[in-house]
């Protein structure tokens, strides 16, 4: 069963998906960005998804963003991080369906991690739903707010993941469980069902996200969900480590790979990040691209939820947001919405990318 939950809390003040840094929370807020172009006003809304696990009544909350034609106010989700949105709005009724994105958060955070992706999205005729995962630890909640924090036994899980191999990835499948989850309650939902178009459906997650993802994608062979047309993928040691280049070689559908380029050296295990995102890229199919963010680091695909001093020194900025959601949403409207417009951006290198390659068949057809 879905329920709608009225109340979306706003009150929350830190946010926590970082792997290996705790309260290092990545800056800036959700509102537009001028130079970018909105097409419609963003509603936004929480469910909750019931269900049974191992005999035990469970919900997982989801974030959900979406085109309206309501009047949309600002919004707060938390810290320094305010939108523009339309809560609890009707959706917008198009001549025409709505692609579809579902987004998974890194360890220890929550379903409003990408702000700054998910509202300029929905902005661009998408529906979009991001899941709060029941992590075993979590700083907070989509409509919760801030939980007690364990802060010596976050950083025990963090390190426990991250020396973690394909052979030992069975205890993390929940998060999977819950990524089919919210895509089949999606489009089954009472409200927002029959305005998703299920043929064109994309996932995308942040660090331990990626793994989750690309779960579905097809490194798994029994989890692969064939609706999905292509995969975002932030900042991902765990989809490096997690699977193996044989599994992830049997991903068959675009890809887009983001890294910060202040985590290149950055271990995981026995391995950097830039081993583990070479790794994937090489790994993966045609057509496939790889974009280092200039300055960029692990937070930098967050959103900050924290206004304590120590947090902004360690974030992320507006011109960092600004170049990740060009990139991605060019990608998705490509792969996924069909839009061969948006192929004109990625196309192009930019001054904040300080690394960006891309194999597609038109480059193969050209050697």
């Amino acid at each position: 069963m879905i329920r709608i939950n009225t109340h979306c809390f706003t009150s929350q003040r830190l946010l926590l998906t970082a792997v290996i840094i705790m309260m290092a929370l990545s800056g800036g807020d959700a509102r537009n960005n001028k130079k970018e172009q909105s097409l419609y006003a963003v509603g936004y809304k929480v469910i909750d998804i019931d269900y049974q696990k191992n005999g035990h009544a469970q919900t997982l909350t989801v974030a959900v963003w979406y085109p309206t034609a309501e009047q949309p106010s600002s919004h707060h989700y938390g810290g320094p991080t305010r939108g523009n949105v339309a809560v609890n709005a009707e959706p917008l009724d198009r001549d025409r369906a709505c692609p579809f994105l579902l987004f998974s958060h890194g360890f220890g955070g929550s379903g409003i991690a990408a702000v700054f992706l998910t509202e300029k999205l929905a902005a661009r005729g998408w529906i979009v739903a991001a899941p709060d995962h029941h992590d075993s630890h979590s700083a907070v909640r989509i409509h919760k707010g801030m939980n007690k924090f364990d802060r010596r036994g976050f950083f025990k899980a963090a390190k426990a993941i991250g020396s973690s191999s394909p052979q030992e990835r069975q205890q993390y499948l929940y998060r999977l469980d819950e990524m089919q989850l919210a895509l089949d309650g999606m489009l089954k939902h009472a409200l927002f069902g029959r305005y998703i178009d299920a043929e064109k459906i994309a996932v995308g997650g942040h660090s331990f996200g990626g793994f989750t993802a690309m779960g579905l994608c097809g490194t798994i062979a029994e989890r692969h969900d064939e609706r999905i047309r292509a995969v975002l993928l932030y900042s991902t040691g765990a989809a490096g480590y997690l699977y193996t280049e044989e599994e992830l070689q049997d991903v068959e559908i675009p890809s887009m790979l983001f890294m910060g380029e202040r985590e290149r050296k950055q271990k995981r295990g026995d391995k950097t990040m830039a081993e583990l995102s070479d790794k994937i890229y090489s790994s993966l199919a045609v057509p496939k691209y790889f974009a280092e963010v200039r300055g960029g680091t692990h937070l930098s695909f967050n959103n900050r939820f924290s206004n304590r001093p120590g947090a902004r020194l360690m974030s992320g900025n507006e011109k960092q947001y600004a170049v990740i959601r060009t990139y991605s949403i060019a990608f998705l409207h490509k792969y996924v919405d069909d839009d061969h417009n948006a192929d004109k951006v990625l196309q192009q290198n930019h001054a904040m990318l300080t690394r960006y390659v891309k194999e597609t068949k038109s480059d193969q057809m050209e050697r």
